[in-house]
């Protein structure tokens, strides 16, 4: 691959991760505010995470991973599903869950946990955005940069680009994210494809979000 391919690359897994902020925030901005900003429970809990939160990404990624297979340049997505697979991603899920907890008491914050509180919603909505996640950072920005960079340093930036987009937490919470993020993208690699990490990612999520 020549210097150009290579840059080009690089710039198509930027442009992902920037596409997720600008226009994605504005244009939930702006349907949210059509709707006269519903709170966000029932329904438009799911709304927002199918049509909203990462979507634009995620299409542009459908569309230049397309392009770029064609040329020869990425190989093309792999959803293995050999049992394998959800056995990487599972165990990369159980290691994210005691991790995170961990933190979470080794950082005195014990007391956000609480008795398990099932919200369908949202246990709904979580199936659709993290796997746009998944495929954006664990599919896309990482296969593109691996072509360009080779796997680790693509699997450190993608994974500091993931906890990055998480700016709604403390950055020791976002750091902890990323470094869950780099775990992911090698169970993805031991595991063969993109259902390695979205196991993990949905793990952590079903398991933790009903006590966090």
């Amino acid at each position: 691959m020549n210097l150009v391919q290579r840059a080009t690359l690089i710039v198509a897994a930027a442009a992902a991760y920037l596409i997720g902020f600008w226009p994605t925030w504005q244009l939930r901005d702006l349907v949210l505010q059509a709707f006269g900003n519903p709170a966000y429970e029932g329904v438009w809990i799911l709304i927002p995470h199918v049509f909203l939160y990462s979507t634009l990404p995620a299409l542009f990624c459908v569309a230049a991973w397309f392009a770029f297979t064609r040329l020869g340049w990425m190989p093309a997505p792999r959803f293995s599903l050999r049992w394998a697979t959800f056995g990487w991603g599972l165990g990369a899920g159980l290691i994210s869950i005691a991790v995170l907890v961990a933190f979470f008491f080794a950082t005195g914050q014990a007391g956000a946990f609480h008795a398990p509180r099932v919200d369908p919603w949202l246990a709904t909505a979580n199936v659709f955005s993290n796997f746009y996640e998944e495929f954006i950072f664990r599919g896309f920005i990482l296969v593109a940069l691996t072509a360009a960079l080779g796997f680790w340093p693509a699997a450190i930036l993608s994974s500091l680009a993931f906890g990055a987009t998480h700016a709604q937490y403390p950055l020791a919470l976002q750091g902890l994210i990323a470094a869950l993020a780099l775990l992911w993208a090698w169970a993805g690699r031991q595991g063969g494809g993109l259902l390695a990490p979205y196991t993990a990612h949905m793990s952590l999520d079903w398991l933790v979000d009903p006590i966090l």
